[in-house]
């Protein structure tokens, strides 16, 4: 079994992707760093266990590369929307 359930994954990246829309400003030119997004928006405890937050980071980072909504470099350090994820934040995130 993997980090996290399909559901406790699906909402955990949808709230990343909230927090990543929320942090660019909904620009498609800026980014951010992943690990930071993923402690601000999901999990405060990350600092407390490094390794788990970096984890659980990359497993969102997968789910959301996959389904083509976001692009990173740097080792998956960085992160910013592309027009799917965008198009996707606009109607999911309030």
């Amino acid at each position: 079994m993997g980090l996290f359930t399909k559901e406790e994954l699906r909402r955990y990246a949808e709230k990343f992707l909230c927090g990543l829309y929320g942090q660019t400003g909904g620009s498609l030119d800026r980014s951010a760093k992943s690990l930071d997004i993923y402690i601000k928006n999901i999990s405060y405890g990350a600092y407390e266990r490094p390794q788990y937050g970096y984890q659980a980071t990359q497993a969102i980072l997968t789910e959301l590369k996959d389904q083509g909504l976001v692009q990173t470099w740097n080792f998956d350090q960085e992160v910013r929307l592309t027009s799917s994820g965008l198009d996707k934040c606009r109607d999911m995130c309030k």
